[in-house]
């Protein structure tokens, strides 16, 4: 059986952020949402991230894995879709979808005959997101072009 080399010199043990912390704050974009992600330290001082939305951690390791991380901070690459820009716009759709998905789940659970109280509430809650990521993904058309999800379909008659 092989030993694990726990030299200062192995690649991969006590690596940890930069003294100075630059890449803490700095925001990594999700790779499912596409939002931006602030990097944050662990206990032992390597950086992740955490999407809440998605519910997804991201945990950078190893010298080579934090090296491109910081590669891509200090280069611009980390891009998230935050300000009002199309990615946001796209960003928003893909929300509503994942919205729209869960809708979907939680109305095949809500019971036909009985309804379950609980489940036609967070139906509600759902519908209340929906509506106002879609207010959100509207607010960001350029000039007067911006329309509701009511006045499309009122176009539409």
């Amino acid at each position: 059986m092989s030993k694990v080399d726990r030299s200062p010199d192995s690649t991969n043990v006590n690596v940890t952020l930069d003294p100075l912390g630059a890449l803490y704050g700095q925001e990594f974009p999700c790779p499912l949402c596409g939002a931006g992600l602030p990097i944050q330290r662990s206990k032992r001082g390597k950086p992740y991230c955490t999407c809440n939305l998605c519910g997804i951690q991201i945990f950078f390791r190893g010298k080579v894995g934090i090296a491109r991380l910081r590669q891509m901070a200090n280069g611009g690459i980390l891009v998230s879709a935050r300000d009002e820009s199309a990615a946001r716009g796209i960003v928003l759709l893909n929300r509503l979808d994942q919205l729209k998905l869960q809708k979907r789940e939680l109305e095949s659970k809500r019971g036909f005959i009985f309804p379950d109280l609980n489940v036609q509430n967070a139906i509600r809650i759902v519908d209340a997101e929906i509506e106002r990521v879609q207010g959100e993904l509207a607010k960001m058309v350029p000039g007067d072009k911006a329309k509701t999800q009511e006045e499309i379909a009122w176009e539409r008659f």
